[in-house]
C-alpha cells in the first residue's frame, strides 16, 4: 500500500467513524500523519459553534412567542402561526450567520487534508494554497447549507403549530412544541458537524488532485460504514476510473465525487465512497521545477 493509499484509508477510516457517532474517533488515527489529528478539533468546534446557533434561534422564537402572547389576551393559534409566517421567518439570521461559520470550518478543514493529501502524492508538490473553485464551492456551499438548515427550521416550527392547531392544544402546549423541537437540539448540531466532514473530504481530495502534476485520473473506491446498506449502484462504481476534472455518472447523476454536493440527497446522505488518485510514475520522475510549472498551469486555470 502507497503512503497515499495509507493516508486516504485512515481518512476513510476515520469517517466511517464519525458517520457511526462513535465518541473515540481519534483512535484510530495514524500517528505519522499529525495533521489529521486537528480533524476532530475541527468537527468538536464546529458543533459547539452549530449548538450555540441553534440554541440562540430557539431563543428567538421562543422570546418572540412569548412577547406575543403577553400582548394579546385573546390570541389564537391560527394567528401565531400567521405571526411566525409573516414576520418572524424574514427576521431569522440564522442563515446568515452560520453561513459565516461554515465557511470557516469548510476551509481550514479542506486546506487541512489538502496538505497532508498532496504531500503524500508528491513531496516536491506541496500544497500552497486553494484554487478559485474551491474557494467558491466553500462560499456557495456554506450559504445553500446554511439556507436548507435554516429552510427546514421553519417548516419544522409550521409544522408543529399546525398539529397544535389540529390537535385543538392550548397556547402552553404549542409553546411546549416549541421548546422541545428536535431542530434545536445538540443531536443535529453534531450530525451537521460529522457530515460537513464528508463534504471537505471530498473537495480536498478533488483539489490535491487538481493541484498534483502527476495525478492522471481518479478512481471511484466503495466502501460504507457498518450502520449503511450498501447502495447496489455505489457498489457497481467500485474501481471506475475518469479523468481528475471529468464526472462520475452515478445512479443517472453526475458528480464530481462521492457526496459531491450536486448529487441528490439519495447519492449523497451516507455515503461512504472515496476517490484515489490514479499516478502517472513519469511525471512523478520530472524535476520539482517541472513540476511546479505543471501545477502552476493548472492552478491558473482553475482560478480563471
Amino acid at each position: 500500500m502507497t503512503r497515499v493509499d495509507k493516508l486516504l484509508a485512515n481518512i476513510n477510516a476515520f469517517i466511517q467513524k464519525a458517520e457511526e457517532g462513535s465518541e473515540d474517533i481519534t483512535a484510530i488515527l495514524p500517528d505519522d500523519i499529525p495533521e489529521l489529528h486537528e480533524l476532530p478539533k475541527l468537527v468538536e468546534e464546529f458543533e459547539v459553534l452549530t449548538a450555540k446557533l441553534l440554541r440562540q434561534q430557539r431563543k428567538f422564537y421562543l422570546d418572540a412567542f412569548q412577547s406575543f402572547v403577553s400582548k394579546d389576551d385573546g390570541l389564537t393559534l391560527e394567528a401565531m402561526l400567521n405571526y411566525f409566517q409573516s414576520n418572524l421567518f424574514a427576521a431569522d439570521e440564522f442563515a446568515t450567520l452560520y453561513g459565516v461559520e461554515a465557511a470557516v470550518f469548510l476551509t481550514l478543514t479542506t486546506e487541512g487534508l489538502a496538505k497532508v493529501i498532496m504531500e503524500s502524492i508528491d513531496k516536491d508538490v506541496p500544497f500552497q494554497t486553494l484554487s478559485k473553485r474551491t474557494t467558491n464551492w466553500v462560499e456557495s456551499w456554506s450559504k445553500e447549507l446554511a439556507d436548507i438548515m435554516q429552510l427546514n427550521t421553519h417548516k419544522a416550527i409550521e409544522s408543529e403549530l399546525i398539529a397544535a392547531i389540529q390537535n385543538g392544544e392550548s397556547i402552553q402546549q404549542a409553546e411546549l412544541r416549541l421548546k422541545n423541537l428536535p431542530g434545536f437540539d445538540r443531536k443535529r448540531a453534531r450530525a451537521t458537524a460529522r457530515t460537513e466532514i464528508l463534504a471537505a473530504s471530498s473537495q480536498a481530495n478533488w483539489e490535491s488532485f487538481m493541484q498534483s502534476p502527476a495525478v492522471k485520473s481518479k478512481k471511484w473506491k466503495h466502501s460504507g460504514s457498518k450502520k449503511s446498506v450498501p447502495r447496489p449502484t455505489h457498489v457497481a462504481m467500485d474501481g471506475e476510473v475518469v479523468g481528475v476534472d471529468e464526472l462520475f455518472l452515478v445512479d443517472g447523476e453526475f458528480g464530481m465525487y462521492p457526496r459531491d454536493t450536486s448529487f441528490s440527497p439519495r447519492n449523497r446522505v451516507n455515503c461512504g465512497c472515496v476517490i484515489g488518485p490514479v499516478v502517472d510514475q513519469d511525471i512523478i520522475r520530472l524535476s520539482q521545477e517541472e513540476k511546479e510549472e505543471i501545477r502552476q498551469q493548472v492552478l491558473a486555470e482553475l482560478n480563471e
